[in-house]
């Protein structure tokens, strides 16, 4: 079997099914291209809401259904931009919401197999795939393309040339100046020189040979002392490109040493693995061919499984509508039969009978009072009258 033939069988081997998406990768790329929409002034304006985080709808969120309208919201404005707008009230019932939005989506040619219920939470990877693919399919029909990225060449400077030693010489002196320097400013603390003026200008050679009136016991304590300070040490950096080519060169040496042994293994393994695929593709094939039909009544009762799914969602919906009327009919009936309660009490209570009595007979006291006032009055003018006429 030739070298090509294992790559050539290796390319044709099936892909494994892909593992669930990252919802945090899939929220990122959404918000990047909800920029290129102009989404912060379209959207966000428009629905009254703040700006979008890029863990919105990749995690739960405090407020589920304010993440769900958010949501709803988002994908009713991405259909608008695709021309087909979808039916949606911030007060409807999500189940139907979720509903509309899958009828939607499958309109616009996304058509994914996600419970609604996982639409509903709001959030996760299904939420936030919805979102990546209708992104997609809004920039293709605006005609947006991604173009290749332009790599720009690197405007910096040259590597100014240094040493053998990797610019540690200049460090190097440097630390040993700098010792020589104390070393001197200790000795001149322990030798007492003497001065130009106690000599004359013949004695200057004598005066150079300097006799030291230390005890020596005493320098040698001072000198282990301050030793350990006069030691350099010299860090080798480890950013130094010299060691990295080094460590480059004797790793290629080694990779080069063990490939010899390797590539005969690897071969032995690469002439088992394809025999092996072989197999598999073959015995597939067969499973395949053996098991037609009942993909096909599997498949056939997957649609049936969506429908009913469909019109149970739809029913659900109805139900919820229905039961919000029958709450408002039971408060408009408790309404009325405490007025009838209130109504009824009012016709059975006799007190106002009674008040309405006592009421009549004061009526009739006062009137009898104004009878004898009143003829008491026409007796008075009677008699005056006659006086008048007497007179």
């Amino acid at each position: 079997m030739s070298e090509q033939e294992p790559e050539r069988q290796r390319r044709e081997v099936p892909p494994s099914a892909p593992a669930t998406p990252d919802p945090f990768v899939l929220m990122e790329e959404v918000l990047e291209k909800l920029k290129i929409l102009d989404y912060e002034k379209e959207f966000c304006v428009s629905a009254q809401c703040g700006l979008l985080s890029r863990i919105q709808f990749a995690m739960p969120s405090n407020n589920p259904a304010q993440n769900f309208n958010t949501f709803a919201a988002l994908v009713h404005w991405l259909m608008t931009l695709n021309g087909s707008p979808t039916q949606y009230n911030r007060n409807e019932d999500p189940n139907v919401t979720v509903t509309n939005m899958t009828n939607s989506l499958r309109g616009v040619g996304i058509n994914m197999d996600i419970p609604p219920h996982k639409l509903k939470q709001g959030h996760g990877s299904e939420v936030c795939s919805v979102l990546n693919s209708l992104v997609d399919v809004t920039l293709q029909k605006r005609g947006f393309i991604f173009g290749r990225p332009r790599h720009h060449p690197d405007a910096y400077a040259e590597e100014m040339p240094t040493d053998d030693d990797g610019g540690m010489g200049d460090e190097m002196g440097e630390e040993i100046a700098d010792a020589s320097v104390a070393e001197d400013e200790e000795e001149e603390m322990y030798v007492a020189a003497p001065s130009d003026a106690a000599y004359g200008q013949e004695d200057r050679l004598e005066s150079s040979m300097l006799e030291s009136k230390v005890d020596p016991h005493q320098w040698r304590m001072e000198l282990e002392r301050v030793a350990p300070q006069l030691k350099v040490v010299l860090h080798s950096s480890a950013k130094e490109w010299r060691s990295h080519l080094d460590q480059a060169v004797s790793l290629e040496k080694q990779i080069d040493a063990a490939m010899s042994k390797t590539l005969e293994p690897l071969g032995h393994i690469m002439t088992e693995v394809s025999e092996a695929l072989e197999k598999i593709s073959g015995r597939e094939k067969v499973v395949n061919q053996n098991f037609d039909h009942i993909i096909s009544e599997f498949r056939n009762v997957k649609e049936q499984l969506l429908r009913l799914q469909e019109q149970y969602d739809g029913s659900s919906g109805t139900i919820q509508n229905l039961t919000r009327e029958l709450a408002q009919v039971s408060d408009e009936l408790s309404h009325v039969k405490s007025t009838m309660d209130k109504r009824g009490n009012s016709m059975t209570d006799t007190s106002p009978l009674i008040d309405i009595k006592k009421a009549l007979s004061r009526i009739k006291t006062e009137a009898k009072q104004m009878d004898l006032r009143i003829g008491a009055v026409e007796h008075t003018l009677l008699t005056e009258s006659k006086k008048a006429m007497k007179t």
